[in-house]
């Protein structure tokens, strides 16, 4: 209390508690701040941000690929899909989706997941039954899916509960700049398992990067005539 009411009088008590935080953290040790420089540690950070992996480190998963793609051509046929003449597509950065997976369901956010789907109706005043269909998890799909995987043999000594990871992907074009055209398209990953009014929170933290496909320039294709 002391320090939240010295010093600077704009610490919330959401600071203070985030500094509790902190604190109880269990990579917080007392004898590292006996010895902490400000320089030194702005340095540090200073050296993470300047490395020419970052923001994809490859510690966080990121990987980078190149990807062919088959093209058409006007009144041209060709026996086969690898026949066709391909265009390749470098600077694809990618996360695995397992990786995310794994991540994602041993942090803490995953407690407020729904591991069991389950089947929402509404009685109405008439007698009538409803089903309603709200969230994921409680979508025919997701019931269906979690039957398939439990209905799955299983090993004699497996005694772990078999749910569904739930993946929500979607793509849009977003701009890098403030003036130009720079830009790419990502991919991101939510899961179902989590309900729609926590994905819509910004402060949850719900949204996963898992690709950034770099915008291709249109350039003219020409082809040898045999």
């Amino acid at each position: 209390m002391c320090w939240q009411y010295s010093g600077s009088t704009t610490k919330s008590a959401a600071e203070m508690h985030r500094l509790t935080t902190f604190l109880d953290d269990d990579h917080y040790k007392r004898e590292d701040a006996r010895v902490f420089s400000i320089p030194r540690e702005k340095k540090l950070i200073e050296d993470y941000l300047a490395d020419t992996s970052n923001p994809f480190r490859a510690d966080d998963g990121w990987q980078k690929s190149s990807v062919k793609i088959p093209l058409p051509k006007e009144k041209r046929k060709w026996h086969s899909e690898a026949d066709a003449p391909q265009l390749e597509i470098e600077g694809v950065h990618h996360r695995s989706l397992t990786n995310i997976i794994t991540s994602v369901f041993e942090d803490s956010a995953s407690s407020t997941f729904h591991m069991t789907p389950f089947q929402q109706m509404w009685e109405t005043p008439d007698g009538r039954n409803i089903e309603i269909f709200s969230e994921a998890y409680s979508s025919i799909a997701m019931r269906e899916a979690y039957a398939e995987v439990n209905s799955l043999p299983r090993a004699a000594d497996d005694n772990l509960e078999h749910v569904v990871a739930s993946l929500m992907m979607w793509s849009d074009a977003t701009h890098l700049a403030s003036f130009g055209d720079a830009s790419l398209w990502p991919f991101y990953l939510f899961f179902g398992n989590q309900s729609k009014y926590t994905r819509g929170k910004p402060t949850a933290s719900a949204c996963h990067h898992v690709a950034y496909i770099p915008t291709v320039c249109h350039v003219p294709l020409i082809l040898p005539v045999h």
